[in-house]
């Protein structure tokens, strides 16, 4: 799909910051600036414009409503304690729009993919999903079931907030689904580390053995076997350390693989792009794979790599480490979910978590980067009346104010201006309406899902007091560090699958991913030998239909090139 780039960003957060001036004034005033066109659902619409010219063509929708409608949303909270309507941001968004949420609430991850598969298929929907989780395949295929309304127009004309955050990083192929549709809105957050977490080493142990930050495949190895001979942790036990340690679940051997030079589209995913940057590869078919696979079987054959690795899982190991087991690298997205958090009452020496640094990219590696588009923020139905209107409610949420909103809540309650700062309210300084539960007042509460929302502040940066938590801003730290050394790879290409491609690559998927799954096991831990069952491995992938897969992968990333 094409779009015109915006000439300024600027003038697209003034439409939408137009939409809701004077919203909390006293003198109770709205604005009459347009934010576009009706759609052909206007006959269902409500008297959207205050003064003259209510209901013209040339008319948009002004912010709050002269009376007050009511939409019936879905929500995934992530939380059972709160509901989304009692959070601050359902009631400033209500006080600033006159738009009434009636909430269908599910409160955890599991609860969310049952209850909205049940809604979908019963016809028992809602106007709108938010904060849903929605997967690409599921939109897709609802969308041209006609179950979600495509919003291409919708955004054009009732987005502009949106649509300039999509055009400043030319991102349109990223937001679009496989028939050239859009069907969700994403979250958008800067440009950080991907779906697979950062590799953390124990930088005190390294400096035990007299060994630096390794920066090849072989230094890493020489690294690992100091921990395990050399008495890393010294303790006077040199046979007590855990050199590296991964989990059959969420934090995999896969985890080192982008230091072997893969740009991986995350733990979980077979794919990655490339070196060249021109095709998508099956990564566990390529030579490349081989040789990370013959590094990794020697590892394990030394007990450098910890041998319960393809048993134990990832909580497993977080009780692990924060019990006091040694471990010198594994695999989280901060190291305190391993070690513990910073406890500024303890003794430098007990805080685990400041004896850990991500693992710098290799000479031939990088770290997998996202582009800051996360799938899953608003989703229209066919049931809903005012489609124009959610648009340009959700769009609010896009702009400077808006997202401060969401992140951040109430000036006063939830967070105060330090230093020309955020500073979030804490234990110590608590919230006058909402205590310690600061997260429960945003758009968060919790959840696992994301939110049709920006994410960040363009105004703002969040104060942070390194005395209290010298790692609180680690992950921005080695993001900016690794940025600054030329070590990120290219945000991995969102691309979008046809149905057809999609029910095609499902069933091939599901044979092979627990087929190359099974291998890498079986040769890491001795059952198999690599080199004697390679091409056996490799025919068995091509006899469950791995070329039609990549194929359709391919063609997929041919789409998203010409977009």
């Amino acid at each position: 799909m094409k779009r015109k780039k915006l000439t300024a960003l600027l003038m697209a957060a003034t439409m939408a910051f137009t939409m809701l001036a004077g919203c909390g004034n006293d003198d109770g005033k709205t604005p009459s600036d347009s934010v576009g066109g009706k759609t052909s659902q206007d006959d269902n619409q409500p008297d959207t414009a205050q003064g003259d010219g209510a209901g013209q063509e040339s008319e948009g929708i002004t912010f709050p409503l002269a009376e007050p409608i009511e939409v019936t949303v879905y929500v995934c909270t992530g939380d059972s304690m709160f509901k989304f309507e009692e959070t601050a941001v359902y009631k400033e968004m209500e006080k600033k729009t006159n738009v009434k949420l009636k909430v269908v609430t599910s409160t955890n991850l599991t609860e969310n993919e049952e209850k909205s598969n049940i809604q979908l298929n019963s016809n028992d929907y809602p106007d709108v999903f938010i904060k849903s989780g929605l997967g690409p395949d599921q939109l897709l295929e609802m969308g041209k079931e006609g179950i979600f309304i495509q919003l291409d127009d919708l955004i054009d004309q009732y987005m502009p907030n949106y649509k300039a955050l999509i055009d400043e990083r030319d991102a349109w192929a990223e937001v679009t689904s496989g028939d050239g549709h859009i069907y969700s809105t994403f979250e958008v957050c800067k440009p950080n580390v991907g779906n697979t977490p950062h590799v953390w080493i124990n930088t005190k142990w390294l400096e035990n053995v007299n060994m630096s930050m390794p920066t090849t495949a072989e230094e890493f190895y020489q690294v690992l076997k100091a921990f395990k001979e050399q008495d890393a942790d010294g303790d006077g036990d040199p046979n007590n350390e855990i050199p590296w340690i991964t989990s059959s679940d969420i934090s995999p051997v896969e985890f080192i693989l982008p230091y072997f030079g893969f740009n991986m589209s995350g733990w979980w995913d077979p794919w990655c792009v490339s070196q060249d940057e021109q095709s998508i590869e099956f990564f566990p078919a390529t030579e490349r794979y081989k040789e990370a696979l013959a590094f990794i079987t020697k590892c394990y054959e030394e007990g450098l790599l910890y041998k319960d690795s393809f048993n134990i899982t990832c909580d497993q190991i977080r009780s692990m480490g924060q019990t006091g087991e040694a471990l010198g690298v594994f695999g989280e997205w901060h190291p305190q979910n391993t070690v513990g958090v910073y406890d500024k009452t303890k003794p430098e020496e007990e805080n685990l978590v400041l004896q850990y640094q991500a693992l710098v990219p290799w000479e031939e590696g990088g770290c997998p980067t996202a582009g800051g588009f996360n799938r899953g923020g608003m989703a229209i139905t066919d049931k809903c009346k005012y489609p124009e209107i959610m648009c340009a409610w959700a769009d609010y949420l896009y702009s400077e104010e808006g997202a401060i909103l969401t992140c951040y809540g109430i000036e006063g309650d939830t967070y105060d201006i330090v230093d020309g700062k955020i500073k979030m309210r804490t234990k110590e300084n608590p919230s006058t309406t909402w205590g310690e539960n600061i997260d429960h007042a945003l758009f968060q509460m919790g959840g696992g899902t994301f939110r049709p929302a920006k994410c960040y502040s363009d105004t703002y940066e969040v104060y942070v007091d390194l005395t209290e938590n010298p790692v609180a801003t680690i992950l921005e730290d080695t993001f900016n560090s690794f940025e600054d050394a030329g070590k990120l790879y290219k945000a991995w290409p969102s691309i979008s699958l046809t149905e057809e491609e999609i029910a095609a690559n499902s069933d091939i998927n599901a044979d092979v991913d627990a087929y190359r799954k099974t291998y890498r096991a079986e040769v890491i831990t001795g059952k198999k030998d690599l080199d004697a069952t390679w091409e056996d491995y490799l025919k068995q992938l091509n006899d469950m239909g791995l070329q039609t897969a990549v194929d359709n992968m391919n063609a997929a990333y041919d789409r998203y090139k010409v977009d």
